[in-house]
């Protein structure tokens, strides 16, 4: 079981998560003690970095300010080894930021300003990397502007390189639908499913039914502690989630999910195993506040005691 073999381009979100919690319920006007953190997040930056602890040779093609959260993103991508020759600085927009704020009894709420985002471009410097042969995997996320979706699929469309696509959240889920013939995994978790097919999604096969008749041939759509349906070519999957002792923080854990089944995909396992794989990253993930886990890689992922 190897990933060494494969290459990796993750494309889209690199940001700065700014995560509040409070142990009381907060209501409108109050003040209350809790704890702040800085973390580095955004969906392009986790996948990157989850499938290079999972053996994969990985590079990121994103966007960061001229400021100290893109020197702090930018230094962390290098310490983990990921190849950043195609993340760029911009000289007109601040770094991505998103902030969420939890408390107990009350839904979490987001704020986001992605701007910086609409810098994503297919370039020349993005051909030569591919032309070269530096990606045999590309994982796209729905952040980068649709000209840039396009040029992308447009240039993968008469060559072999394995296609990751994540609906990333509901207002962007449906960017993708017109490549849906050309993605050879999707990924999604019920609220953007909802969005794209205009209604609630559940865990059944009239459901997958109803995505796949989009043209996807092959996807997965998480639905937090109900588990994870898998379809492909016909077939579907239900499995339950592996129940964490604790629950730290749940941003990443469904692109921890994506990024275990990826890796056991590419790496020719059974459609089991490779669900098996992403629950464990998943349930991994849910133990920090981070939105990677640390403890993964292949060793840790084949010995994982919670595989039935």
């Amino acid at each position: 079981m190897s990933a060494q073999n494969h290459s990796v381009l993750s494309v889209g979100n690199v940001s700065v998560d700014i995560k509040a919690f409070c142990g009381e319920e907060l209501v409108p006007g109050a003040y209350r003690d809790g704890s702040i953190e800085l973390v580095p997040g955004g969906v392009g930056r986790g996948m990157a970095i989850n499938l290079k602890h999972l053996g994969f040779s990985s590079a990121i093609c994103s966007v960061v300010g001229k400021d100290l959260f893109g020197d702090f993103l930018r230094t962390g991508l290098e310490k983990d080894k990921i190849s950043t020759e195609l993340l760029k600085t911009s000289n007109e927009n601040k770094t991505a930021l998103f902030s969420v704020m939890a408390s107990s009894g009350r839904a979490a709420r987001c704020v986001y300003s992605m701007r910086i985002l609409q810098e994503i471009v297919f370039d020349d410097a993005v051909k030569a990397f591919l032309d070269a042969g530096k990606a045999d995997v590309l994982c796209m996320d729905s952040n980068p502007p649709e000209e840039t979706l396009a040029r992308f699929y447009k240039y993968v469309d008469d060559k072999p390189i394995f296609v990751f696509q994540n609906a990333t959240a509901p207002d962007i889920a449906r960017k993708s639908l017109p490549y849906a013939k050309r993605v050879n995994l999707f990924g999604c978790n019920e609220f953007e499913a909802a969005e794209i097919l205009g209604e609630e999604a559940f865990p059944d096969p009239a459901c997958a039914a109803k995505l796949a008749s989009l043209g996807f041939r092959h996807f997965i759509i998480t639905f937090g502690d109900r588990g994870v349906m898998v379809y492909k070519d016909g077939e579907v999957w239900n499995e339950k989630p592996y129940n964490p002792s604790y629950i730290e923080d749940t941003v990443g854990a469904g692109d921890a999910f994506a990024s275990g089944y990826l890796f056991g995909y590419v790496t020719g396992q059974p459609v089991k195993r490779c669900i098996q794989y992403g629950l464990a990253c998943a349930k991994e993930t849910l133990h920090t506040r981070q939105t990677v886990s640390e403890f993964l890689s292949p060793d840790f992922l084949e010995s994982y005691p919670d595989f039935r």
